[in-house]
């Protein structure tokens, strides 16, 4: 039976009313929920805003400046013990009683590390070496040193470590005996190049060289030496447009910088390789140490030790850090931390 029409009308305009209502009802919940997050995510910000507002402003600056200070500053070196060192002097290694006023003084000094010379900036020995080619090159054939004993003494009697001190490139000796080693002059084949002082050096890049000197720091390191302390690891200076490097590229000057800290940091990789355990010190000038790129070839060692004798010392906390000062003066050493203790004498003078 059909229903009547009017009834049909009101029946069906009754179901209009009621989904617009509903669609109404969903409009206006979308429009709180939306209204509601905008009001969270507004408040958050304002709280947010409010807190940094909060901080002091000395504490925003100073974030930012150690940032940049972060990036800037010379990595700080491994920690470890503090260093204090004793320099054996050579005469104190000539006889047995001697031998006594050195382990009387080291007690009074309270040192922990003696440092000893091995090898000298003029290419000789302290100690009678049993490599064939120190033999050749007369290194240390008239050697008259206790070397042995006192190293003996200073290790069991005043309980030191040893760290030797051995100079590379700066070698007149090896270089005048060996071409095929050396630096040499422009236009020649054999004929050494000589700086200012009339030394010959030893060449870098040769691997005749290089085999030469780790064949030393392996020897030293067997010796005895607990640590090494490696001076001479550059190029030479002065007049260098008349010399030879065998094995150097023709590259352009700033090229030939980076290749040649190349060269440096690649021996240095080498030789703590043949230090085995103990710590690979390398001596470098202030003024090398601030050369571009040379704190990235000097890092090959364990740690950069500066050379401070004989100039002002700089108190700058921050370097010294991240390096070890060598001082000729026990008594400038004493207020430090760290620092290596080391007269310059010549071996060869003494022979």
């Amino acid at each position: 039976m059909k229903k009547p029409r009017m009834l049909s009308a009101h029946i069906g305009g009754k179901k209009a009313r009621r989904r617009q209502r509903a669609r109404l009802a969903v409009r206006w919940l979308l429009r709180g929920a939306l209204a509601a997050g905008m009001l969270s995510l507004g408040f958050l910000i304002t709280e947010t805003m409010l807190r940094i507002s909060e901080l002091p402003l000395e504490t925003t600056a100073t974030t930012v400046q150690t940032t940049i200070q972060t990036e800037t500053t010379i990595p700080p070196r491994p920690e470890s013990p503090p260093l204090k060192t004793f320099y054996v002097p050579l005469g104190m290694m000539d006889n047995r009683e001697q031998s006594r006023q050195l382990m009387a003084q080291i007690a009074q000094a309270k040192t922990d590390t003696a440092v000893m010379l091995f090898k000298d900036s003029s290419g000789y020995l302290s100690y009678k070496s049993n490599l064939m080619q120190m033999s050749l090159l007369g290194a240390s054939q008239r050697t008259r040193w206790r070397t042995d004993w006192t190293l003996y003494d200073l290790k069991n009697r005043s309980k030191q470590r040893i760290l030797g001190v051995i100079h590379c490139f700066d070698d007149p000796l090896a270089a005048s005996l060996m071409p095929n080693g050396a630096a040499l002059l422009r236009e020649t084949d054999t004929v050494p190049w000589k700086d200012a002082q009339g030394r010959a050096w030893l060449n870098p890049y040769a691997e005749s060289s290089r085999e030469y000197l780790l064949a030393v720091i392996r020897e030293v390191r067997a010796f005895g030496a607990d640590d090494l302390l490696l001076c001479g690891v550059q190029f030479p200076e002065g007049n260098l447009e008349a010399a030879v490097f065998p094995g150097e590229s023709a590259a352009p000057p700033e090229r030939l910088a980076v290749e040649r800290a190349g060269v440096l940091r690649s021996f240095l990789q080498e030789a703590k390789r043949a230090a085995g355990e103990g710590t690979l010190y390398v001596m470098v000038t202030p003024a090398q140490d601030a050369l571009p790129g040379m704190r990235e070839t000097y890092a090959a060692a364990d740690i950069v030790a500066v050379d401070m004798r004989g100039l002002p010392w700089t108190g700058d906390e921050a370097y010294w850090r991240a390096r070890v000062p060598v001082l000729d003066s026990p008594e400038a050493a004493a207020a430090l931390r760290d620092c290596i203790v080391m007269k310059e004498e010549n071996l060869q003078a003494r022979y």
